[in-house]
């Protein structure tokens, strides 16, 4: 996952954003009716100063000053100036003007007259000057850093239960342990993360007793039918006894049949008791002896085979539970003699990696199509029904292999063929 495509970047960016645009409009704005208030009551003094002299000259109409100082400013203000007393309206404004573009305030004059003063209201524009004074200012920069603060309060507020939820999904997967639970402080949660955690358990107890259910049905099954199994092949050897043919095809048939079922039982029984969590008991093998017994005992089976054994360091020893190892190597070489050509190799390679064992089983078959690599560790998945098998053996290659903590894969080899390239850490 990219970095941008994360929630904490999405949750930090929208938060940052938000804050900053709601701080910086309303401090802005508070500067800017401060800077409007301050602009109208300097209006209003000025403006009254201008009515003064407006009294003074009908008072002293011929002193030339008063008449100069009024006409230097008679261009600077538009105001109506009203005798409250008599109602007479003693300058007005030389174009109409909406009431509610007017202020007004009192004045007592000098001679003790009370005058109504109504001026234009005074307009700022938007300058882009005084907003990049703004954008530059200190006010500015500490909202900038408050909005940062808040932006990364969220974030890890909102991510640090979501990311505690993925690590809990996360050791489902890769401890096999469905019985771990959520973080009680999450499940104890009143909110939705709390209800979430609650479902993530919920599910996790369902899943574990299905699993359950599943591997105690495999155990039942298998073990019921190994006794009328047995019963049928003593019939069937009793039968061959006291047959007068020598070769019955339909006790040979009987034979097969029951053979066949036999190893499906023992598979079964194989892949219920992989997950037996009591199977720890380790030991220590020479590698390449132990790989070659399990070829040998492959090798009566498929004469016709040859088997390459690479084993590096040729010494290897290592100490690990051999019992789940040999099922690992036993359904890995069957797999690869089964589907190899006649006079065909089939090559074990062993090699000792950094705090790993990596063992590379390949044979010389028609390999597998690109769409059914992952689907052939799955229990019971056949290619097509022409094949013969269960569809178990990789099947219980893979849970033996991840009892052990490890992890395998299937791949074509370019010059033909499949490969099981199979790592358990060591």
């Amino acid at each position: 996952m990219k970095w941008h495509q994360k929630l904490f970047f999405k949750v930090f960016i929208v938060t940052w954003l938000v804050s900053v645009l709601l701080m910086g409009g309303l401090v802005y704005g508070l500067l800017r009716a401060n800077e409007t208030n301050h602009w109208q009551a300097l209006m209003e003094t000025r403006a009254a100063g201008y009515a003064q002299l407006v009294l003074e000259r009908q008072e002293a109409s011929s002193d030339l000053r008063h008449r100069t100082d009024l006409d230097r400013n008679r261009g600077r203000f538009l105001l109506r100036m009203t005798d409250l007393e008599t109602g007479q309206v003693i300058q007005d404004f030389r174009r109409p003007i909406p009431s509610s573009d007017v202020v007004s305030f009192e004045l007592l004059a000098d001679n003790n007259r009370t005058y109504l003063i109504e001026i234009p209201r005074p307009e700022q524009p938007l300058h882009l000057d005084r907003m990049l004074r703004f954008l530059l200012s200190i006010q500015m920069v500490l909202i900038i850093i408050m909005s940062t603060l808040v932006a990364l309060f969220v974030s890890f507020w909102v991510v640090k239960p979501i990311n505690r939820l993925k690590l809990f999904a996360r050791s489902l997967h890769d401890e096999h342990n469905l019985s771990n639970r959520t973080d009680p402080q999450l499940s104890a949660r009143n909110d939705e993360i709390g209800e979430l955690a609650r479902e993530f358990d919920e599910m996790a107890g369902y899943v574990e007793k299905t699993l359950q259910a599943r591997q105690q049905l495999l155990r039942d099954v298998s073990h019921e039918l190994r006794a009328p199994l047995a019963r049928m092949q003593v019939a069937t050897a009793i039968l061959e006894q006291q047959s007068s043919q020598a070769d019955n095809p339909l006790l040979s048939q009987i034979n097969r049949e029951s053979e066949q079922l036999a190893r499906l039982i023992d598979q079964l029984l194989s892949l219920s008791r992989l997950d037996d969590k009591s199977l720890t008991a380790t030991s220590t093998i020479e590698v390449k002896s132990f790989i070659e017994s399990i070829g040998q005992q492959w090798l009566l089976l498929y004469p016709e085979h040859h088997l390459q054994l690479d084993v590096k360091p040729e010494s290897l020893n290592l100490t690990l539970n051999t019992g789940l190892l040999e099922r690992i190597l036993s359904n890995a070489l069957e797999n690869a003699f089964k589907y190899s050509p006649e006079g065909s190799s089939v090559s074990v390679l062993v090699s000792r990696q950094v705090n790993a064992l990596s063992l590379i089983i390949s044979d010389q078959g028609p390999g597998i199509e690109a769409q059914h690599l992952e689907k052939v560790f799955e229990p019971f998945y056949r290619l097509n029904d022409a094949i013969e098998g269960y569809g178990l053996g990789l099947s219980i290659l893979k849970s033996a292999v991840r009892r052990l903590n490890g992890e395998v894969i299937a791949r074509n080899k370019t010059e033909g063929g499949l490969e099981l390239i199979i790592t358990l850490p060591n």
